[in-house]
């Protein structure tokens, strides 16, 4: 926001001339320029040239407004909640669940706005066609560009992009009837996600971190096979706070092992460099039993991966039962990594697979 805001105002901007100003607004990517030909002009005639915010400028100036209306947007969602929450106190999940959709049902259909209803047509396994619904979360966010188009006016972003703080919290401007348009519709917005991320009632690919990932996934869809198996191989990477390196080799050598990323090692360790901010330049091959940590590694995270793949892997029960161990030689005591400390009590002691 802060690489927009007030972007426009400063000397060196101020004193361009209004070509000058121009240029700059499309050479920043401020702004793009349509052009509209009137039919009743000849060709050679100038057309009709139409300055329009750019995409970024539109998000960042809808996440500005977000910020400086956040009090009037989490009024309602502070409320509805107090509410629910009381009303829920005591049921079971099943009864909860049924009160949370009715909630979710009746604000959806009061966001909408219009009367009418988007299906899909698609085949099942079996060749048998299938009507679905759209997904009310997937409806939601086209509702929500079309909110953003809506308030990014030339002069509402020309006042943004000028650092005009002022204009956006004048009564005007806040009695407006887009701005109350806005406000009303992010407050329920809010309370719809809320209510979905504690009840699933739909999938949620654009306001939760899934968003985030779904993206990542494809962008690089040449390196992994299924969105599930990205999030696994996501989030464990994140997790690795001791010998990254190590665990990264053995975490590609089990997903290739299973087929579930294609075998690419410079791909892969471009996605890892790129998004888990590394510099590795290789990942080391190892020959069966040249390295027994990196085999237990490779064992477990197999173990782990069994859910999404539909190639068996064969667990012996060593596999499973005894975690690899650093036998000291002086004092001829077992030494536990933290993961393979808490894998031998919880499958050991507390008999859980």
């Amino acid at each position: 926001m802060k690489q927009y805001f007030g972007i426009l105002n400063n000397d060196k901007v101020n004193n361009l001339s209004v070509q000058g100003q121009f240029d700059f607004m499309i050479e920043n990517e401020l702004f793009y320029v349509s052009r509209h030909y009137s039919i009743e002009k000849t060709e050679t005639e100038n057309p009709e040239i139409d300055l329009k915010p750019t995409q970024k400028v539109i998000n960042v100036f809808y996440d500005y407004l977000k910020r400086l209306f956040l009090r009037e947007i989490d009024q309602p969602f502070l409320h509805f909640f107090n509410d629910f929450n009381e009303s829920i106190y005591g049921l079971d999940k099943a009864a909860q669940r049924k009160i949370a959709l009715g909630h979710f049902n009746e604000r959806y259909k009061k966001i909408k706005v219009l009367d009418a209803s988007f299906v899909k047509r698609e085949k099942d396994d079996n060749g048998i066609e299938q009507v679905k619904n759209m997904n009310r979360l997937d409806f939601l966010k086209g509702r929500q560009n079309g909110q953003k188009q809506q308030l990014a006016t030339t002069e509402n972003t020309l006042q943004f992009l000028n650092g005009n703080a002022t204009y956006f919290e004048s009564e005007q401007f806040k009695n407006n009837t887009t701005t109350r348009q806005f406000i009303e519709f992010e407050a329920n917005l809010k309370i719809l996600i809320s209510l979905n991320g504690q009840h699933k009632f739909e999938e949620d690919f654009h306001f939760t971190d899934l968003a985030i990932l779904k993206n990542l996934f494809e962008k690089y869809g040449d390196t992994f096979k299924s969105f599930e198996v990205f999030i696994y191989i996501h989030k464990k990477i994140h997790s690795f706070t001791e010998a990254k390196m190590a665990n990264i080799t053995s975490l590609f050598d089990a997903v290739v092992e299973m087929k579930l990323v294609h075998n690419s090692k410079t791909n892969f360790l471009n996605y890892v460099n790129m998004e888990h901010q590394m510099e590795l330049t290789k990942l080391k091959f190892y020959e069966p039993e040249q390295n027994r940590q990196h085999d237990q590694r490779v064992k477990q995270f197999k173990i782990e991966l069994q859910v999404y793949s539909t190639e068996k892997f064969e667990l012996l029960p060593q596999d499973v039962e005894k975690p690899y161990v650093i036998t000291s030689k002086k004092k001829n005591l077992k030494i536990f990594t933290d993961k393979d400390a808490l894998d031998y009590l919880f499958k050991n002691t507390f008999n859980c697979k």
